[in-house]
C-alpha cells in the first residue's frame, strides 16, 4: 500500500511532537489488525500466574496497562518467559500446601484500575497459605492515585481482609493482608464489573466452591460474561451467576488474545467518517467482548442517535465523537445515556467529553450519566483547536476522530494514546489517513 497523503512516514516515531491530528482525507478502505484486547489479556494474565501448569498466550497488546500485569504476576513470583514481541509462557504457582503467589515486596499496577482491582482481590484471598497474614503493598501511579473501589476494598473487609489505605480512601495504594479462601464472600452497590471480576478470579484459584454474592446492580455487567469466557479456558467452573469453582489449569492449547473490540470501534468509526470501509481484522464475530456491538450502532449516528451506553462505557468517547459528526454534517442531535461510570475512569469523561466538543463548536450538555450533543448556532470555532486528552487514551481517539471532520483539529499530549494503542497515529497513517504533527 503506498503511503497516505503529506509525508507522514509511519515507521518514524515523532516523541518530539507537541500535538499530533487526522485530517479530512480521501475514503479510507483497508483492513487492520488492532492491538489485542487488553482486557482479556490482563484477566488471561493473572488467571495464569494461578493455574497450574505452563499457559502460552499470544497476541499480547503492547501498552502500559500489559506491561504492568506481566511486571506484577513475575513479580509475585510466576514464572514468565518471553517467546516473542507478542507471546509469553506463565508458569504458576496456585495456592496450597507450601506455594502461591508470594511477593516479596511491594508491586505495582501502574495506572491499570482492571489490574489494581483483580491484584487486589487475588492477593488478598488467592496468595500463599503459607504467606497468610502477610501484608501486601499495591502501588498505584497516574490517575490511578485518584480513583477509587470502595464496593471492592469493603468486600474484601468484610470477609476479614485487614486494609490499610496509604493514600486516597478506598483506593491506592494500599496493603492488604492475606485470609486466603473466603467460604462465601458479598460485595454491595460495585461501581464497576471489575470488583465482581475480581472476586471471581480469586475465588476461581480455589477448588471448594466460593459463592459470591451481589447486593444491587452490577455496572457493564457483560464484562462479567468475558471474565467467565477467560475462567473457562483454565478450567473453572461456575454454578449460578457468582459461584465460581477451580481450581486453575494451563490450557493444553495457546491462548490467543483476540484484537481489543474497543480498539476495532474507533478504527471503524474513522473510516465511517471518510466515507470509506474498514475491517478489524481477527475480531470474531461471536467475541464476548461488549463493544464488539460497536459495528451496528455507528451507521445510526449519521443522522443523530440517542444509545444507552451503561453496558458498554468505553464506547461512549466514539460514539460522541460520531454523534458531533452529525451535528456538523446534517444538523443532527444525539444524546447518550448511562455514563455514571465515566466520571471513574483515567479522567472525568463526560465533563472532558463536553468540554472537547464544546471547543470543536458543536452544544454539548453534560448531566451525571448523560451527554447531550446537537448542532450551535453562532460564530464558527476558531480555525485551528488543541484539545487536552487529560492524559486519557480514550479522550485522545474521540477527539482524533473529530481531526477526520473539520481540518485544524489537533490533540495534545498524543503519546497518552501507548496506554492501549502505542502506535495508534502510525497504524492510521500506514492505512491511509491523513495524519499531521504539530511540533
Amino acid at each position: 500500500m503506498s503511503g497516505p497523503p503529506g509525508g507522514y512516514n509511519p515507521c518514524v516515531r515523532h516523541a518530539a511532537a507537541r500535538a499530533r491530528g487526522l485530517r479530512p482525507g480521501p475514503p479510507v478502505h483497508g483492513t487492520l489488525r488492532v492491538p489485542g484486547s487488553k482486557s482479556i489479556a490482563q484477566r488471561a494474565l493473572l488467571a495464569a500466574s494461578l493455574a497450574s501448569g505452563r499457559t502460552r498466550i499470544a497476541g499480547l497488546p503492547r501498552g502500559g496497562d500489559v506491561d504492568a500485569a506481566l511486571a506484577l504476576v513475575e513479580g509475585c513470583g510466576a514464572r514468565v518467559e518471553r517467546l516473542a514481541p507478542a507471546a509469553v509462557a506463565i508458569t504458576g504457582r496456585p495456592p496450597g500446601p507450601h506455594r502461591g503467589l508470594a511477593p516479596p515486596g511491594p508491586v505495582s499496577v501502574g495506572e491499570s484500575g482492571t489490574l489494581a482491582r483483580l491484584a487486589t482481590a487475588v492477593l488478598a484471598l488467592a496468595s500463599a497459605p503459607g504467606a497468610m497474614g502477610k501484608r501486601y503493598e499495591i502501588r498505584a501511579t497516574g490517575t490511578l492515585l485518584r480513583r477509587e473501589s470502595r464496593a471492592l476494598f469493603a468486600a474484601l473487609a468484610s470477609a476479614g481482609v485487614e486494609v490499610e489505605h496509604l493514600g486516597r480512601p478506598h483506593g491506592w495504594p494500599a496493603r492488604v493482608r492475606s485470609i486466603g479462601p473466603p467460604s462465601a464472600i458479598a460485595i454491595t452497590d460495585p461501581a464497576s464489573s471489575q470488583e465482581v471480576s475480581a472476586l471471581l478470579l480469586a475465588a476461581a484459584a480455589w477448588p471448594d466452591e466460593i459463592a459470591i454474592e451481589v447486593r444491587g446492580r452490577i455496572p457493564s455487567a457483560p464484562y462479567l460474561t468475558l471474565t467467565r469466557s477467560v475462567l473457562e479456558r483454565f478450567g473453572a467452573r461456575a454454578s449460578g451467576d457468582f459461584v465460581a469453582r477451580g481450581p486453575l489449569v494451563a490450557p493444553e492449547e495457546p491462548l490467543e488474545i483476540e484484537p481489543d473490540a474497543s480498539s476495532a470501534a474507533v478504527l471503524l468509526a474513522a473510516a465511517h467518517l471518510t466515507g470509506g470501509r474498514a475491517i478489524a481484522a481477527g475480531l470474531p464475530a461471536d467475541s464476548a467482548q461488549p463493544d464488539a456491538r460497536a459495528a451496528d450502532l455507528i451507521t445510526r449516528f449519521d443522522r443523530g442517535a440517542e444509545v444507552d451506553c451503561s453496558d458498554t462505557p468505553d464506547l461512549a468517547p466514539v460514539l460522541a465523537a460520531l454523534a458531533a459528526a452529525a451535528a456538523v454534517r446534517a444538523g443532527a442531535s444525539s444524546r447518550l445515556t448511562g455514563l455514571a461510570t465515566l466520571v471513574g475512569k483515567e479522567s472525568d469523561r463526560i465533563s472532558v467529553l463536553a468540554r472537547g466538543l464544546a471547543e470543536f463548536g458543536v452544544e454539548a450538555r453534560a448531566g451525571g450519566d448523560f451527554l447531550d450533543i446537537a448542532p450551535r448556532a453562532g460564530p464558527p470555532r476558531a480555525q485551528e483547536i488543541v484539545l487536552d486528552p487529560a492524559g486519557d487514551h480514550r479522550m485522545a481517539f474521540a477527539f482524533a476522530l473529530l481531526g477526520l471532520v473539520a481540518d485544524g483539529v489537533w490533540v495534545s499530549d498524543p503519546s497518552c494514546v501507548g496506554k492501549s494503542w502505542p502506535g495508534f497515529w502510525e497504524d492510521l497513517a500506514g492505512l491511509g489517513f491523513v495524519v499531521a504533527e504539530r511540533s
